[in-house]
Order: structure tokens, then C-alpha cells, then sequence
């Protein structure tokens, strides 16, 4: 995958819609909390999963298969261009944060609060 530059990222975040944000936010920060096992894609999928679930988007149906159909469709239809905006973010904070503090170490938090900086901009 080819990280899209900072401007081109920013514009991909203006485009997200309110849960596609929240669903950003939360898997960027489950990425920062667990830096060594964001090349595993199947990890990276249930952790999409599970975060876009925790947004509360799905409760509305009135039969448990209807809300399933509905986040299936949905999770089908976001997990590619969310899952890549939350890789170039890893990606571009990662390098903001080394090109702010060097070699120091950051926390996950440090890193979270300079990725907002990408939603700002959007």
C-alpha cells in the first residue's frame, strides 16, 4: 500500500461521515496501544469490527438479523478506505512524532492527540 500524503489524507478525512470518523478515532487508538501487531491484517479486521460495533450505529433494527445485515453491509463497505486512512495516520504521526521528539519515547497518548491534528485540518 502506498501511505497517500499528508494533504491527500486530510481530504480523505474531511469525506468521513460522523461513525466513519468514530470508528477512525477508536482503531487508531487501539493501533497506538498496540504498535507491534498492526501488520496483522486479520487482527486489524477484528479490531475494526469490534470498534465499528461499539459505536451503537446498529441498535435501531427491530430484529437482531436486521441489525446484523446492516453492520455487515456497513463493515463490508468501510473497512477498506477506513482501515487505509487509519494505516496512513499510524504511518504520518508516527514520522511527526520522531521528527518532534527523535529517538525519546512517546506514549500512545502523545501520538493520538498529534493525529487529531489530521481531523483538525479536515
Amino acid at each position: 500500500m502506498q501511505v497517500p500524503s499528508r494533504d491527500d489524507l486530510r481530504a480523505t478525512l474531511s469525506e468521513f461521515d460522523e461513525t466513519q470518523t468514530k470508528v477512525v478515532g477508536g482503531v487508531l487508538a487501539v493501533m497506538f496501544g498496540e504498535p507491534t501487531k498492526v501488520q496483522d491484517r486479520e487482527w486489524m479486521s477484528e479490531q475494526f469490527t469490534q470498534v465499528a460495533l461499539l459505536t451503537g450505529q446498529f441498535e435501531e433494527a427491530e430484529h437482531a438479523h436486521e441489525g446484523l445485515e446492516v453492520a455487515q453491509t456497513w463493515i463490508k463497505a468501510n473497512i477498506s478506505p477506513i482501515l487505509n486512512a487509519c494505516f496512513a495516520l499510524f504511518v504520518h504521526t508516527a514520522d511527526d512524532m520522531r521528527q518532534q521528539h527523535g529517538e525519546a519515547q512517546f506514549s500512545a497518548s502523545d501520538a493520538m492527540i498529534q493525529a487529531l491534528g489530521y481531523f483538525d485540518a479536515a
